[in-house]
């Protein structure tokens, strides 16, 4: 039952008992039939508070729970203080810590694992020829060789993806040579700081700091995430670029729905918003905050009201949402002082719906959704899976405007996205994709020796596009060749896995396994000696509770229509379901790491709402905080279990065969 405010009754009458109910009650006509919120309210469905308008739109910060610093003596302004430094102190401390994980002893093995073997190679030849150069059989072994020996040959290479995600490797390379920590440099950084990336998402996705940081230290402490950021392979690159896309859409969201509301009528008879401390939201560990969903919006049928120019409002385009504002509360935003005026768009005076604006208004430059194109075109340009991201995101952010409208006013907000949003979005994230595509190509455009480069002036010379240039010709008929060895790539591997299969880990990769004898390597085990690997094993308590948590996020999604739940599950079905397409290909779990961030987000909210949404009695706070609090030590003493075999450790065959769950872990 929703908590009600001091001083307030649930009756706008007077109290009536049982005996004179039926007295007191005035006849009135037969109820009409009930609607599907009054069905499943026989189930526990409790319908959400009502909220203004401008809160639907950019749902506030909650105020900072100053509780926290009053435990260790700390004085108001102090508590305060420390909850503005929470906002990025608390993020960069979670990101401090996976980065010390994923450096510890980065080059070790001191071998080529897995599918290094191509990238690392690939992307030391860009940076020396623009494209990728042919390697004899050998080549591992004269460079891992204490005299290096760097047998490249510059004539041109049959690659299968594109260079963007090899250019990165590449860097490390360049700064600390063709060897082991050089090549997985890169991704131990960008793994690093997605986790970074995924604190501050979570943050604003759930207006908790507390959830935004459980979210990233989950994937700090994930073994495939972990295993990745150490591998110099593109799938970490390709999710990296997947979450920064994910997190520019979604300040897109609140800067452009900022500005809507900035740009509604004032509604004199509505209270001022919730704005910052009116208890929308979650608080530091509390459960995902239980404001109205901006895209339900109870729209009156009112006659419009003069309207304010749209951008008489706001200073500037880029809104900064008030947990962003110099000096707001990190992680629960703050109240602002009585003698301020509250930041735009957010704990202003109350506006109303107007079909005008909520039909009409444009949104004009949107630079975090070029951002979120040209992260997707990176995405793309360095595995083509990247592509159904871009769809789906794509769809996303139409999806949000459309919303965003509605919420606004606009009588028929479908037509007017379609209007208003759909080509600008469309040249902001497909085609600055596809641009960023094409330039990723730029170092085998600019030489000629490339794997079918000059393809166009020889085999391709005339026929119906003969008017397009011959670069673009020869890499369309570059691409179509990788294409068709992609989709017919059926060849058997010892650890390919079928995808319906990666949530419970079914077939884990290894990367790099040896088998020392006692006295060898660090072995100290007599009889059968000891066993030395690297596997990508997702945290096995992790994964399995995420396929719980999805459970949960589907229902917060259909049932109430939660599109923090949406925008998860969008990030989980673009990188997973295609998949499904290709259950004949040779396909890896590994893969699986693109939508990790996901899984992560989702158990964040699960663990959310289980420690309880704000308002709960203190026994219900006290379980829920305990059974989440065990949870995630689980989760971590899992990690810590599984290190040695993330991280190559030498270990006895005894130790390696207990963390065997499943022969199929084998």
């Amino acid at each position: 039952m929703r908590a009600l405010a001091h001083g307030t009754v649930p009756y706008d009458g007077p109290v009536t008992t049982s005996e004179t109910a039926a007295q007191s009650r005035p006849a009135q006509a037969e109820d009409p039939l009930p609607t599907w919120q009054a069905r499943l309210r026989r189930f526990g469905y409790t319908e959400r508070a009502r909220v203004g308008t401008r809160e639907r739109l950019v749902p506030p910060f909650p105020k900072p729970d100053l509780r926290f610093g009053a435990v260790f003596g700390l004085s108001p302004q102090a508590a305060a203080g420390l909850a503005r430094w929470a906002a990025w102190g608390a993020p960069l401390l979670v990101a401090l810590f996976a980065g010390v994980l994923r450096f510890w002893q980065l080059g070790s093995p001191h071998a080529v694992i897995f599918d290094e073997t191509y990238y690392a190679k690939d992307a030391w030849s860009l940076f020396q020829y623009g494209y990728e150069g042919s390697w004899p059989d050998k080549a591992n072994d004269q460079i891992l060789a204490p005299h290096q020996k760097i047998p490249l040959s510059p004539d041109g290479a049959y690659v299968v993806h594109p260079p963007a995600g090899k250019w990165i490797i590449g860097v490390g390379e360049w700064l600390f040579g063709l060897q082991p920590f050089g090549w997985r440099f890169m991704t131990a950084l960008l793994g690093t700081l997605s986790v970074l990336m995924l604190c501050r998402i979570g943050r604003r996705l759930f207006r908790s700091t507390a959830l935004g940081c459980l979210a990233g230290a989950l994937m700090a402490v994930d073994g495939l995430h972990f295993v990745m950021s150490r591998a110099a392979l593109l799938d970490l690159v390709l999710m990296f670029w997947v979450l920064a896309a994910f997190g520019c859409l979604l300040l897109d969201r609140d800067r452009t729905r900022a500005r809507l509301a900035d740009a509604l009528p004032d509604d004199p008879s509505a209270p001022p918003g919730a704005g910052p401390g009116s208890g929308q939201g979650s608080g530091p560990g509390a459960g995902p905050p239980e404001t109205a969903d901006p895209d339900v919006p109870h729209i009156p049928h009112a006659a419009s009201a003069p309207v304010k120019p749209f951008a008489s409002r706001v200073p500037h385009a880029d809104h900064v949402p008030l947990a962003d504002a110099p000096g707001g509360a990190p992680g629960n935003g703050r109240a602002p002082a009585s003698s301020q005026a509250p930041p735009p768009g957010v704990g202003a005076a109350g506006v109303r719906p107007d079909p005008l604006v909520g039909a009409t208004a444009r949104f004009g430059l949107r630079p975090w959704r070029l951002a979120a194109g040209l992260c997707l075109g990176l995405a793309f340009a360095t595995k083509w899976n990247g592509l159904y991201v871009l769809a789906a995101f794509g769809l996303m952010t139409v999806l949000w405007d459309m919303g965003a409208r509605r919420s606004a006013g606009a009588p028929r907000p479908f037509a007017a996205m379609l209007r208003r949003d759909a080509l600008p979005a469309f040249v902001s994230t497909v085609a600055v994709a596809f641009v960023t595509y094409v330039v990723s190509w730029t170092g085998w455009f600019a030489t000629s020796g490339g794997y079918f480069r000059n393809w166009a002036e020889k085999d391709g010379a005339g026929g119906a596009w003969g008017w397009l240039p011959g670069p673009l010709r020869s890499l369309w008929h570059y691409e179509s060749e990788v294409y068709d060895f992609h989709v017919g790539l059926t060849s058997g591997h010892p650890y390919e896995s079928n995808p319906w299969s990666w949530l419970i880990l079914g077939r884990p990769v290894s990367y790099f396994y040896e088998s020392p004898k006692a006295g060898h390597d660090g072995c100290t085990a007599q009889g059968e000696g000891c066993a030395r690997e690297v596997l990508a094993l997702g945290t096995p308590l992790l994964w399995w509770a995420a396929a719980f948590a999805l459970v949960y996020v589907l229902y917060r999604w259909l049932l109430r229509r939660d599109w923090r739940a949406g925008a998860v599950l969008c990030g989980v079905a673009a990188g997973y379901l295609p998949w499904f397409l290709y259950q004949e290909r040779t396909i890896f779990l590994f893969y699986a790491v693109v939508f990790l961030p996901f899984l992560c987000l989702a158990l964040a909210m699960t663990i959310g709402a289980l420690a309880g949404p704000p308002g709960v009695g203190e026994r219900r706070r006290t379980a829920g905080i305990i059974g989440s609090g065990v949870l995630v030590l689980l989760i971590v003493w899992n990690f810590v279990y599984f290190w040695p075999i993330y991280t190559g450790q030498t270990i006895p065959m005894d130790a390696w065969r207990g963390r065997m769950w499943f022969e199929t872990w084998i």
